[in-house]
């Protein structure tokens, strides 16, 4: 071999590891951009969020392999539901979106990396921050603009309603049953408008006591919560824990009350 062929071929070899640290560190930056994920991770769970879930692999554009599954459910951020084949049971199995991906896209999913395609991530990252600049400056939640279910006009009449504080009783409704109380089915009724002013008027999702109390902070807490246990015992409205422990922030500690000795965090109006 010629001086010149080892001089080439010595500097092949130091470009090439030249690159690779660049190679590793924009791996690393992605990775702690998107709370762990990986870029296409990253990409994947953004489409289950616009393009809805419960889809099987071949309706996704993005391809994950099993372990690319694995990791997007073991950190909860999805579900997967098992497919028709008993033998093979990944055939066919569809994705789906948890609370805890939701409030992963509503936070740090809007500043993600994600895996650079031809086309998708460009035009979805201006989405993305379009859509983080619009939910931050009128200080509103994801859920609100991609998965709500519209009430029925009377409930969407309910939601539109104010909540302020009541002065006195409605018509026939008597009065309160304490200075500063509500009478339990005026309560309820502001209850259920709160729920709705925070789902942006939809039934069926799961609400945090913290932003629902956030709402009836003139309410006494004792009543809000008497009136709360029995929309559950008339059905129609079930109270939830946080299973999670890492979901808990400090203002669910202080907002959770107790059933039968066990504590729940979250609402869940059916309709």
């Amino acid at each position: 071999m010629t001086t010149k062929d080892n001089g080439q071929k010595h500097l092949s070899t130091r470009k090439r590891t030249s690159r690779a640290p660049k190679k590793r560190k924009k791996s690393v930056d992605a990775r702690e951009a998107n709370g762990g994920l990986t870029g296409k991770q990253a990409l994947a769970l953004w489409e289950l969020v616009i393009m809805g879930d419960g889809k099987t692999a071949s309706q996704r554009s993005v391809e994950l392999d099993r372990s690319e599954v694995k990791g997007l459910e073991s950190a909860r951020l999805i579900t997967v539901e098992k497919g028709p084949r008993k033998k093979d049971p990944t055939w066919g199995s569809k994705l789906h979106v948890t609370d805890a991906g939701w409030e992963w896209a509503n936070h740090q999913g809007l500043g993600a990396r994600l895996s650079q395609t031809k086309a998708a991530a460009p035009v979805l990252a201006a989405l993305l921050a379009k859509v983080g600049a619009y939910l931050e400056y009128h200080n509103l939640a994801l859920a609100h603009l991609m998965r709500p279910r519209p009430a029925d006009k009377e409930q969407d009449g309910v939601a539109s309603t104010a909540v302020a504080p009541q002065t006195g009783p409605a018509p026939g409704e008597g009065a309160p049953t304490a200075p500063g109380e509500a009478a339990p089915a005026a309560l309820e009724d502001r209850i259920r408008a709160a729920y709705l002013h925070v789902t942006g008027g939809a039934l069926n999702q799961y609400v945090r006591l913290a932003l629902l109390r956030a709402q009836l902070r003139d309410e006494q807490v004792e009543a809000v919560d008497a009136v709360l246990r029995g929309m559950q015992e008339k059905g129609g409205a079930v109270l939830y824990p946080i299973d999670d422990p890492q979901r808990i922030r400090p203002e669910d500690d202080a907002a959770a009350l107790r059933v039968s000795g066990e504590r729940r965090d979250l609402l869940c109006i059916e309709g």
